[in-house]
């Protein structure tokens, strides 16, 4: 799987994208034909923002997350994807 990390307004830590690309490899196991991911972090003022794109064989997720600590944000946004994988899965 792809990934690539995009960051607004910053410079991300080795530690932040390592535990991005731990916390998306993960999702193979839900849904293995994911192809790419697009992790968009954004820092505005005191808020984060986090905007996960995955594109996989069958269709595309999407979530938007915020809160006030990156990975706090990141796994919402993985839990979030999660339920669309379920959803997704039963059709």
């Amino acid at each position: 799987m792809n990934i690539d990390i995009t960051a607004r307004n910053f410079a991300p830590s080795p530690y932040l994208k390592t535990f991005i690309q731990d916390k998306l490899s993960g999702l193979l196991k839900y849904d293995p034909n994911i192809i790419s991911s697009k992790v968009v972090l954004l820092k505005e003022g005191r808020a984060e923002k986090v905007e996960l794109i995955l594109k996989s064989k069958r269709t595309n997720y999407i979530t938007k997350c915020y809160s006030s600590v990156f990975e706090k944000t990141f796994i919402n946004a993985i839990k979030k994807i999660k339920v669309q994988i379920k959803k997704h899965s039963k059709y």
